[in-house]
């Protein structure tokens, strides 16, 4: 038979570009790519022998010489599923030690008993055989590898249904790939047994597999020189896996994005560059990652002298400014130690632990080294639950609004209220807006919540015509991320007019610290024009700038409680007060003090000139029919 060996030839060359293009950048050698690896040699060699027994067979070697390739060829071929499959369950992260017994059956068997049958065939001519005169003919039995092979494809395909959540939207289209091409060259080569054509399918199927998960360059950042976060995730959970213990250095330069805004991203990330460059050199052997910007880690094998030595390296160098181009700026850090598994004990708890770290400030001195302890850990496992009471609130509409009366001292009655939104959890408990507000900010959930609660106040507002209650207007917060919306202004309007809400009933509250955006101006001047009134809150705790007061179309300010408490106690913060409330009176500013919690506050302002008196004093916040009520008996 006349073979056509130009697809083993382009599988070869496919083959060969991979393995230079993998040696030839940094790679991470962890499980999952070890065995890669081998799958692309024993392709590379399966690729060389199957030219090779072609070739032999025209010559009509030596029968010992041809049977011994022959055998070797046929066993890197039924080699190859069987590695792939091993690669696929690499992947998903399952140990080996909890396979079940049909797992591993189905793992070692098949290649196990076709292994038997190649060696064998030389003189049982099950598999093949070969005589000067006939040339390479296949035995009786060689379906039998086709069969072998089917078992390997179908198990790869029964990984992929029970592991669909662990595995990526590429591992999965690769493995579809790699089954299509597969079993679209068996049914090929079966037809046209003289064109070898399932090796370049195994070729293709390797060169996807590669691009999209194994290359290296997914794994490197490319400017800074080191692995990145994805890279770091692959060392962490093969270390994890084999259950080897380390000691992890996180580094969070806690001044990198101010620096960054100062000089520009460009500069930022070239001063970031050169420090990385100073922390490789004297780190080694030590593995440095960049998590993401401003965020370095190092896995340290489990050395306390390694690991001192590494902290030293880490915190003398952090010591000095870094310089570059024209600039020498000092960087400030903060380490975490974390151990595993004497502190964490799985890869969802480490990474946990490190993005906890990254993103929620500590109080800790710059260089020193803070252990990620269990107190920390639970706290992001609170966080994290938390999150999943707000979805579930949110999906079953469980928010309350509470209603806090502010209290007019000229009218000697309530005439107005702050809607505030309260979530409680059968299993928590109440949970407190300072703690959930800030989760529900960070992962956009507020904007959703903010709805929630306005819509809540205005559908309380018309169902009850709170006006005729004495009520004047409800107010409502609006967050960073609102303010932050360019659409937010058509979306309050249509919730106004979807519930009748005369548009005066509405005060919008907005802290000190989100303003300065040309968003949040547009949208104040166009909603006040509709006769929406404005407080800005918290008054006395940032900047406390006067330009705001008269920039922005407030027409209530509202004194922080700490400003009123302090004033209670230090002459300074006294005078601070009164000076304060006079001023806003002389710009013909409404004044509302919050935190009165006792008569003689209540006095004080009140002589002062503060018209509405708003804390526990008078009331606390209190649910919806808690607030009608006090309407009715006031």
């Amino acid at each position: 038979m006349k073979y056509v060996l130009h697809y083993d030839v382009a599988a070869l060359v496919l083959t060969v570009i991979i393995l230079i293009h993998f040696y030839h950048k940094k790679s991470i050698r962890v499980s999952q790519t070890v065995v890669f690896v081998w799958l692309v040699w024993i392709s590379l060699i399966t690729d060389v022998l199957d030219i090779v027994t072609v070739v032999i067979d025209e010559y009509r070697l030596m029968p010992v010489i041809v049977n011994l390739v022959n055998v070797i060829y046929l066993i890197t071929f039924n080699v190859l599923p069987f590695l792939y499959y091993l690669y696929l369950f690499t992947a998903t992260g399952e140990d080996k030690d909890t396979w079940s017994w049909r797992d591993k059956l189905v793992l070692y068997a098949p290649v196990s008993w076709t292994m038997l049958l190649i060696l064998t065939s030389p003189a049982t001519k099950l598999i093949f055989y070969y005589n000067l005169e006939e040339g390479y003919c296949h035995g009786p039995g060689f379906v039998l590898l086709y069969v072998a092979t089917a078992i390997y494809m179908a198990a790869t395909m029964t990984v992929v249904v029970k592991y669909r959540s662990v595995l990526t939207g590429w591992q999965k289209t690769s493995v579809y790939f790699y089954l299509l091409a597969s079993l679209t060259g068996i049914i090929l080569q079966v037809l046209f047994p003289n064109i070898l054509l399932l090796q370049f399918a195994v070729s293709l199927a390797l060169l996807l597999l590669y691009m999209s998960l194994e290359s290296p360059d997914d794994d490197e950042d490319k400017l800074l020189g080191i692995y990145n976060h994805r890279g770091f995730e692959k060392v962490v959970k093969d270390e994890v896996e084999k259950q080897i213990p380390f000691h992890l250095i996180v580094a969070n330069i806690t001044n990198y994005f101010p620096i960054r805004e100062a000089v520009g991203l460009d500069s930022g990330r070239i001063l970031l560059k050169q420090l990385v460059e100073g922390l490789k050199g004297e780190l080694r052997p030590a593995e440095l990652y960049g998590l993401a910007d401003g965020k370095l880690a190092v896995i340290v094998e489990d050395s306390e002298e390694e690991l001192d030595r590494v902290v030293k390296v880490m915190q003398d160098i952090f010591s000095r400014p870094v310089t570059g181009g024209d600039m020498s700026i000092q960087l400030e850090i903060m380490l975490m130690q974390l151990d595993y598994p004497e502190e964490v004990g799985t890869l969802e708890d480490i990474m946990d632990s490190v993005d906890y770290f990254t993103t929620v400030p500590f109080e800790s001195s710059a260089g020193e080294v803070r252990h990620m302890s269990g107190q920390i850990l639970e706290n992001r496992k609170r966080e994290n639950r938390i999150q999943q009471i707000m979805q579930q609130a949110l999906a079953n509409g469980t928010f309350q609004v509470y209603y806090q009366p502010i209290y007019s001292s000229s009218k000697g009655r309530f005439n107005c209220a702050e809607a505030l939104v309260r979530l409680f959890d059968d299993e928590m408990g109440f949970i407190s807006p300072e703690e959930f507000i800030p989760i529900a900010e960070k992962n956009g959930m507020i904007l959703k919540i903010g709805e929630f609660v306005f819509r809540s106040a205005c559908e309380m507002i018309a169902r009850e015509k709170i006006w005729e209650k004495g009520i004047d207007y409800i107010e409502v917060n609006l967050s960073v991320v609102q303010c932050m919306q360019e659409d937010i202004c058509e979306m309050l309007y249509g919730i106004m007019d979807e519930f009748g809400v005369p548009y005066g009933c509405i005060n919008l509250e907005v802290t000190e610290t989100i303003l300065a955006t040309d968003i949040l101006l547009n949208t104040m001047e166009r909603m006040a024009v509709g006769g929406v009134t404005f407080s800005l809150d918290d008054y006395g705790t940032g900047y406390s700038n006067l330009s705001n007061v008269l920039k922005y179309p407030f027409s209530i300010v509202k004194l922080d409680k700490s400003m009123v408490w302090y004033a209670m106690e230090n002459e300074q913060a006294m005078k601070a007060l009164r000076h304060t409330v006079t001023m806003m009176r002389d710009l013909e500013m409404n004044i509302v003090a919050e935190g009165v919690e006792t008569a003689e506050q209540r006095d004080l302002l009140k002589e002062m000139g503060c018209e509405y008196l708003q804390g526990y004093f008078f009331s606390k916040p209190v649910a919806e029919a808690d607030f009608l009520a006090k309407l009715e008996t006031a």
